[in-house]
């Protein structure tokens, strides 16, 4: 799908009605939660504890994550709330494994009254073998380098836990934010009430060993996935890579691609391995609202030469149904492209030949992958434009990452059960669940 500048420019004056009954194809409408009130989400994660099932979802504005029983998907209740430390604070990403929860902790920055002197940054552990009664552990801060704050991380259950860290670098700049870049920092979570520092890898552009980064591109980990001794890894504007992590003090570059601006606008989000099949799953973040970037896409690219990646294919890019009042989902406003894919974490479904993943105003996509070569979507799920808010900033018209607020339905993220419920969350939409039919 491809539009030149002044269609774009034209369809930002008329903004689509918004959609007022979800809209499903392929999939059941099983449950729906307003978490208490909480309806702004982000990462969910689950486990189940006897015959019980437990949901995790972290907020961005409630401050704090939200533990629900899912024994039942249709009556989900929230049994228990983990606040974030402060007003200046986010818990908005989180894993958990082996009956802990790693909360990450970064600043608050899309909140109004966001202070970074008063935020604390690092991770957070807490014991929630009992979910109904969360205690914490500990709280790590880094190492030699303080930490400016840990995004989306991965933590799957044993000895390590693999951290996109926020650290000081001069000359770097991470977004708008001078003076820091993002590391893959490693941690030992052996003793998870004394996490223990291993290493922080630095990617040859990060240290100068590499040609720079071009002029307003922002290169830092964005997020890293662990499989086996691998580590794949999300740099934002600067593509992806595979690392060697079967020296965890000392990781190695075993390749790198760029895929800005060749491929796509930059902001690379995932990188998800399905190694029994030597692919990997790519995804691209769109940071603007009606498609005013450069193309956004999921990708499935050829590992089985890791020193050189290749690309197999492009995951269809969703298209409006009949029972949807708009033209295509650029005129729906807000933003439109991949964002967060299912990630095969150890307590949930695994699944080699289906991506599941959320694409901001299009919601909920399922993508049948048995051809790579030819991925084609078999399921998908539209929810309603919300009709409360917990987002506090103003709406703008054109999306502004820091000051702009959010009003209309944008998936976040999503996390598929090993009873295969799917479970969604939005800026300001609640818990969506629904299942293949």
């Amino acid at each position: 799908m491809t539009f030149d500048l002044a269609w774009k420019q034209s369809i930002r004056k008329r903004l689509a009605p918004p959609l007022t009954e979800p809209v499903a194809t392929n999939l059941d409408i099983v449950g729906y939660s307003r978490l208490e009130g909480r309806v702004d989400g982000l990462q969910i994660q689950y486990q189940t504890v006897g015959e019980d099932h437990f949901l995790f979802v972290a907020h961005p504005w409630s401050g704090g994550i939200s533990i629900l029983n899912v024994t039942d998907p249709a009556d989900s209740q929230v049994v228990a709330f983990i606040p974030a430390p402060n007003e200046h604070t986010w818990h908005i990403k989180i894993q958990v494994a082996d009956g802990i929860l790693m909360a990450a902790c970064e600043g608050a920055f899309f909140s109004p009254s966001y202070d970074p002197s008063q935020a604390v940054f690092g991770v957070r552990f807490f014991d929630v073998s009992n979910p109904t009664a969360p205690r914490l552990l500990s709280t790590w801060s880094g190492a030699e380098l303080p930490s400016l704050g840990v995004h989306r991380s991965w933590w799957n259950g044993g000895r390590y836990a693999y951290l996109a860290n926020m650290v000081p670098s001069e000359g770097a700049g991470y977004h708008w934010r001078a003076g820091r870049t993002r590391v893959m920092t490693i941690l030992d979570v052996s003793d998870p009430e004394s996490p223990a520092h291993v290493s922080d890898f630095w990617h040859p552009v990060q240290t100068g060993d590499a040609p720079p980064a071009l002029e307003g591109e922002t290169f830092g980990v964005h997020q890293p996935i662990a499989n086996g001794d691998r580590a794949y890894v999300a740099y934002s504007d600067g593509g992806f890579a595979i690392v060697d992590i079967s020296d965890h003090a000392a990781p190695q570059l075993v390749s790198h691609v760029r895929t800005f601006p060749e491929l796509t606008d930059g902001q690379t989000h995932t990188c998800l391995p399905i190694p029994e099949r030597d692919l990997l799953v790519v995804t691209e973040e769109p940071m603007a609202t009606h498609g005013m970037e450069g193309p956004k896409n999921v990708r499935l690219w050829d590992i089985s030469d890791e020193t050189n990646p290749t690309v197999i294919s492009v995951c269809p890019i969703p298209t409006p149904t009949d029972r949807e009042p708009y033209e295509t989902y650029l005129h729906k406003g807000e933003r439109f492209g991949p964002h967060c894919v299912h990630e095969n974490h150890v307590n949930s479904l695994y699944s080699t030949d289906r991506i599941y993943g959320t694409y901001m105003n299009a919601g909920l996509r399922i993508w049948d992958i048995s051809d790579a070569a030819a991925p084609r979507e078999v399921a998908a799920f539209v929810p309603p434009a919300p009709t409360e808010w917990r987002d506090p900033r103003p709406p703008v018209r054109i999306f502004d990452i820091v000051h702009g607020g959010v009003r209309g339905y944008c998936s976040q993220d999503l996390f598929v059960d090993p009873r295969g419920y799917i479970y969604m969350t939005g800026y300001n939409d609640g818990l969506w669940i629904v299942k293949e039919t």
